[in-house]
């Protein structure tokens, strides 16, 4: 998660300055910025379309926007082993929430049931894992005003819905996609290092739960944990409770060629995770929302500018076993 964010926002700020080149300077300059950019740009991404007309001062028609930040998806309501007999419903662990208590516990029971479920998973080492990952970021505001539209539509190209499958024997896997195509890049992996947080075990303490619920339906049972609010900075880069339950973006690891980050702020108004265990304890679903919007700036040669996004990311994982 982190690493597509990194390429996104990346490719936010090199698109970004790449317009203002437009709007800025006499038309030798502008030819020289338009080539500088281009070749910057095809290093990370795809080659952009460059034979677009500059832009002008022209107001321009705003493509329908990508869903903004809070768009919180449904409440889990179906579950992926709906042929789970009632033989393996019938030997439930002692730590495994009843009917009775699941209304009754507390934040810290939660917390400690939903942390417990969490890093056995990660440590399973024989199971099938998919993730289907839905990212949405959209430009709110900008310098180059006349490039927000044209921006969201390069990103909007670049992002949208995802799905891995890992199938984790004694415990390592390689991923493939939905056409069931290898992940050569990632290579073979273990459940901690795909299953987030990555590479670390799920620490979320209790001062980080905004607030926390439990639901049984029938033979599993649904932990969800809001967290509390929080921002980060250049200066103050990794966000305490993110970083802890979820994973986080580093802004200092963000890079764009021949340009340089002078601010950033990130705000996360509040992450959900939420677990749901069978009768034997067993992880059947892992989904976690991460709503963010953020701003910055940025300066390459005599350019500068900024910048402001919002949008969110989600990772619904199903496990079977």
């Amino acid at each position: 998660m982190r690493k597509e964010f990194k390429a996104i926002i990346a490719l936010i700020l090199a698109v970004w300055l790449f317009m203002m080149g437009f709007e800025l300077g006499s038309y030798h300059e502008k030819q020289e910025i338009q080539k500088e950019q281009a070749a910057q740009v095809n290093t990370q991404t795809q080659p952009l379309d460059t034979t677009a007309p500059a832009a002008d001062d022209t107001p321009t028609t705003v493509e329908t926007p990508i869903t903004g930040i809070g768009n919180a998806i449904a409440e889990i309501t179906t579950y992926p082993d709906s042929e789970l007999t009632a033989a393996n419903q019938t030997t439930a662990p002692s730590t495994a929430a009843t009917e009775q208590d699941v209304s009754s516990l507390s934040k810290r029971q939660i917390l400690q049931r939903a942390t417990e479920a969490i890093n056995t998973l990660k440590g399973t080492k024989n199971m099938t894992a998919r993730n289907q990952e839905t990212i949405s970021i959209q430009i709110v505001d900008c310098s180059a005003k006349s490039a927000i539209s044209i921006l969201n539509s390069v990103i909007s190209k670049k992002i949208g819905d995802k799905t891995v499958t890992y199938v984790f024997t004694n415990g390592k896997a390689i991923g493939h996609d939905a056409e069931g195509k290898e992940i050569k890049d990632e290579g073979e992996v273990a459940p901690n290092q795909v299953i987030p947080p990555t590479d670390a075990a799920f620490t979320l303490p209790e001062a980080g739960v905004a607030s926390a619920s439990a639901k049984k339906d029938g033979a599993f049972t649904t932990y969800t944990l809001k967290l509390k609010e929080e921002s980060s900075t250049i200066a103050n880069p990794v966000p305490t409770y993110n970083s802890q339950a979820i994973g986080y973006l580093k802004m200092t690891d963000m890079e764009v060629p021949g340009a340089t980050i002078t601010d950033a702020n990130m705000h996360y108004p509040g992450s959900t995770v939420t677990v749901t265990v069978d009768s034997q304890n067993r992880v059947r679903q892992l989904q976690l929302h991460l709503p963010m919007d953020g701003n910055g700036s940025a300066k390459m040669g005599f350019l500068s500018g900024t910048a402001s996004f919002e949008g969110y990311s989600t990772q619904n994982w199903t496990f079977t076993y």
